[in-house]
């Protein structure tokens, strides 16, 4: 029957198919030549290259902007790029964190996937593709400029980049806070400007992040006095001011008609709003509304404003279809550009957003939110829900009002949550450098987590209950970090007082006894945190570290080596282990400690430059060599690392090469007095006289109480036969500080030697018989 059907049907077919192909015709010509074309970003550019510049500006909030909406400040240069691109309203950051955000920036992916929930303590997985990458791959030459060592490249976002500018050191701060580990965004756009110069006939890919409106808010002039009690807004206007510098130079080498320019920010700032005084801990408005521009060189797309919500992981799959690069499917992100043409609204025109900061430092509960144009759903032990249209300020909880609404965003919620989450990575800092974590536990960004498993199955506090006894415990950290130890000291007691679960409370109380180098006590601290925290790799190291700043370097071997096997293998604590035995000099046990850390750790600087130390010292040149380029490779300012290479040098008989790596030393930790101090013998065997004493007395500058300084100074004035009074009392004060015995004899030599010049024989005399009394003890005691 089909058959037969068929057949009845071939003589119709013959008729209709000229009429057929003159209709398809007649519609191909009108939608090709004579109906309007659809635009698109492809049309616009015409086959042109493009450049693109990212900024993103550090704890900018959307409200504090002149362009959206803000009139008591002047940002002339962001109000520009609003003018010449299209503006969206309400972009929300995944999170009011630094690194997550810039890395759901950088990956277009939420947190939910890509794992990172927090500063410091996690790494960006090298499984994921960044943009850097991408566009690497297209010939971009690709570079990054960061502000604030949150972004340094140690955590991972340095992917696809052939320029990474962080360089930021810890060892150089002896008080060690958030805000002085950054820089100004003067610097920043210095260095942006000098490499654009370099590349700037090339097509490229750069990233710029500047730090300025993050804590401490401290505006250079004019911006201080202009904007007085305001010193936020003021870092806002200081930053625009910049942003102009960089549209100057783009301006005057003709790159504006060839450049995309992106204008973000990774998170806001509450500003005592929710009784928040900074952010990361909530994930209301003030937290996550941030600016998004996209700054074009087409006019037709100049002055746009859009109204849709949208989010920074949509940066990402923008830039790709503007460049004609294909959206890889794991990217959760979606494009804006057909908004740069059209408003209009999308099935799942929604937000996430989330914080496990809480969660992760106080073992209180994490927040997630989701929001559409109008209501907003937080979920929180006590879910929250705000009607964002008729109360902004999200002030007023409509969950019990609007039972319907809340469900039904609490099931896209849960779906997003789930489906967004498949495959996603999972906290990993046991490859972050051993000296870079006992920093970052310091800077208390890791070290302090909540013990994962003992929260399981808990009710967790709801962070709306909990944020005066954050805000106290922040403000006890900062006051730690000014040096105000008792101040400090008594508010933490206080929030232990009325919280006696808080980890973080007890881990922060023995790193500001260790600080005040009351190790006793900083030890029942310790001991406190590991009962609520057993086995915690951070604690049993503060614990050694405490132990060892009490001199008792046998009981903090043997307190570790207790610990070790009740807790999951940890780079750190071999890396401990082999610095007790370093110190004890049994070195072939810290060998095989060092060793053990590295296959935990096989990018571990640390050790490769620990191991490389002692092979200096046992006179095995070439391993010492092998391991120091090792270490050198992995990370050029590691502490120590160009010490051990001047030792190396030194010991080689290249006295030269040994003073240019105790000066590399000193630029990277301007406190090691012991580099100054070698430095000064170096060009001392090199018959430097004056270089020798210039640092000789930047070693007593450094350090005012290393006796060898003061005997080597007065030995100078000896020698050229001045100031002979100076180097007696250098002397004494070189003695008086107790110099170990096998130094002491050297001064009793000078004295003699000084005395003999200034003509008392007795004395001379006297320090003579006293100096060869220990020179023969020393001998007799060998």
């Amino acid at each position: 029957m089909k058959k037969i059907k068929a057949e009845k049907k071939i003589p119709a077919i013959k008729v209709i198919l000229p009429i057929a192909f003159v209709l398809i015709f007649t519609f191909l010509f009108t939608y090709l030549f004579l109906l309007p074309k659809r635009p698109s970003f492809s049309r616009l550019k015409n086959g042109k290259e493009l450049n693109y510049i990212l900024i993103t500006v550090d704890t900018l909030r959307a409200d504090r902007i002149h362009c959206y909406g803000f009139s008591m400040i002047d940002t002339p240069f962001m109000d520009l790029f609003a003018s010449r691109g299209i503006k969206f309203e309400k972009c929300i950051a995944p999170t009011p964190l630094t690194l997550p955000s810039h890395t759901s920036i950088m990956t277009g992916m939420h947190p939910t996937f890509h794992g990172v929930r927090d500063n410091g303590g996690f790494l960006v997985s090298p499984e994921l593709a960044t943009l850097a990458e991408f566009f690497k791959e297209k010939d971009y030459q690709t570079s990054a400029f960061v502000a604030a060592y949150v972004l340094d490249s140690k955590w991972g976002l340095n992917q696809g980049f052939d320029y990474y500018f962080d360089r930021f050191d810890l060892s150089k701060y002896k008080s060690i806070s958030l805000g002085n580990v950054q820089r100004r965004g003067d610097e920043v756009i210095d260095e942006t400007i000098t490499w654009l110069d370099q590349h700037k006939h090339e097509k490229f890919f750069t990233w710029v992040h500047l730090y300025d409106p993050h804590t401490p808010y401290e505006p250079p002039s004019p911006f201080k006095e202009k904007y007085p009690n305001r010193p936020y807004v003021g870092e806002i206007a200081y930053t625009d001011s910049q942003l102009g510098r960089l549209w100057n130079y783009l301006e005057e080498n003709g790159l504006i008609d060839s450049t995309v320019l992106v204008f973000a920010s990774d998170h806001g700032e509450s500003l005592g709003e929710h009784r928040e005084s900074t952010h990361g801990f909530f994930i209301y408005q003030e937290g996550i509304h941030v600016p998004l521009i996209f700054v074009t060189p087409f006019e037709k797309l100049h002055g746009i404003s859009r109204t849709n919500v949208v989010s920074l992981v949509d940066i990402m799959p923008t830039l790709f279809e503007m460049d004609g690069i294909p959206i890889p499917p794991q990217v959760q992100g979606k494009s804006l550009v057909p908004l740069f043409f059209e408003e209009k609204e999308s099935k799942k025109n929604f937000a996430y957003a989330e914080s496990f900061y809480p969660r992760f430092h106080y073992g209180w509960s994490e927040l997630k939110s989701i929001q559409e144009k109008r209501f907003k759903l937080i979920i929180a032990p006590e879910l929250e829900l705000y009607d964002l249209v008729n109360d902004p300020d999200e002030r007023t909880n409509l969950v019990s009002t609007h039972p319907e609404e809340t469900r039904r965003l609490v099931g896209i919620a849960d779906q997003f949550i789930e489906e967004s989450s498949q495959g996603s990575f999972e906290l990993d800092y046991r490859h972050i450098d051993e000296e870079a974590r006992q920093k970052l536990a310091a800077l208390g960004y890791i070290g302090s987590f909540a013990d994962p498993s003992s929260l399981e199955g808990k009710r967790l506090g709801d962070p709306k209950e909990k944020i005066v006894v954050f805000n106290q415990l922040s403000k006890a950290k900062e006051m730690m970090l000014k040096e105000e130890f008792e101040q400090a000291t008594e508010l933490i007691n206080k929030i232990i007082e009325e919280d006696p679960d808080i980890i973080d409370a007890y881990f922060t109380l023995g790193n500001l006894y260790f600080k005040k180098r009351e190790f006793e006590n900083a030890l029942k601290s310790f001991f406190q945190v590991l009962e609520k925290k057993p086995s915690d790799a951070f604690t049993v190291i503060n614990i050694a570290n405490s132990y060892m700043g009490l001199g008792e370097i046998d009981e903090a071997e043997k307190f570790v080596l207790s610990a070790i096997d009740s807790m999951p293998p940890d780079s750190q604590v071999y890396f401990i282990l082999g610095n007790i035995k370093n110190l004890k000099k049994e070195y072939e046990e810290a060998i095989k400690y060092y060793q053990e850390c590295m296959k935990l750790n096989p990018s571990s600087a640390s050790a490769f430059n620990a191991l490389g130390g002692i092979y200096v010292v046992q006179g095995n040149l070439d391993e010492a060599e092998r391991y120091l380029h090792e270490a050198l490779e992995r990370n050029p300012k590691l502490r120590h690392l160009h010490y051990n290479l001047a030792q190396l040098f030194e010991k080689k008989g290249n006295l030269l090469r040994a003073a240019d790596e105790y000066k590399i030393e000193l630029d990277y930790i301007p406190h090691n007095f012991m580099a100054s101090f070698n430095l000064s013998r170096a060009y001392r065997l090199l018959d430097e006289v004056e270089k020798e004493k210039f640092y000789l007395e930047k070693t007593l500058e450094i350090n005012p109480y290393f006796p060898m300084s003061y005997f080597y100074l007065a030995r100078i004035y000896l020698n050229r036969g001045e100031k002979y009074d100076e180097a007696v009392s250098l002397v004494k004060k070189g003695i008086e500080l107790k110099p170990e015995k096998e130094n002491l004899p050297m001064g009793y030599f000078l004295l003699a030697d000084l005395y003999n010049r200034l003509g008392n024989q007795a004395l001379s005399l006297e320090y003579a018989r006293k100096g060869k009394q220990l020179a023969e003890s020393k001998t007799r005691n060998r």
